[in-house]
């Protein structure tokens, strides 16, 4: 009985819209502010992508070409609430991408300026490796508003998963 009534009330939060909204303007804000420098300076982001050692060379380019544009529009549709089933569910996957990509350099032990928001290195920070896992931390909690965005994107439009 009270574990139903915590599951009941934790369903309510992660269903309230100001909460929704909130979450979709921060994932919103978070991958327009991100696409900016890359839609600007594709050839460092190229450069930056060629540094996880990840994807063929001859990829790079189209990714770099892609990627920010696909952020850019995911970002707009969250905020002003179009396509957002499609958008929340993108901005998932391109989530975990970034998780699983920072994720398999430092596994591998590459030190790198992850691309994630500038094109250029910053020279402020002084521990790569730390960086690095700060940002996977960043893009789980990303990840989760955006599955929460997700999920009750889904439920509102009951449409089925086949």
């Amino acid at each position: 009985m009270a574990g139903e009534r915590i599951s009941n009330k934790l369903k309510n939060i992660w269903s309230n819209p100001l909460l929704l909204l909130g979450f979709r303007l921060v994932v919103g804000i978070v991958f327009i502010y991100a696409s900016i420098d890359k839609i600007s300076d594709p050839l460092g982001f190229s450069d930056n992508i060629d540094n996880y050692h990840a994807t063929p060379v001859y990829l790079n380019n189209l990714i770099a070409l892609i990627v920010p544009w696909m952020e850019l529009i995911v970002g707009l549709c969250l905020i002003f609430g179009k396509f957002i089933q499609g958008a929340s569910l993108l901005s998932a996957v391109l989530m975990i991408v970034f998780i699983v990509l920072i994720g398999q350099a430092l596994f591998r032990g590459i030190d790198l300026h992850c691309g994630c928001f500038k094109t250029a290195t910053d020279v402020s920070v002084t521990s790569l490796r730390s960086e690095m896992i700060r940002r996977i931390l960043e893009d789980i909690v990303l990840l989760g508003m955006s599955l929460i965005i997700t999920m009750n994107a889904l439920k509102k439009e009951e449409i089925p998963l086949k």
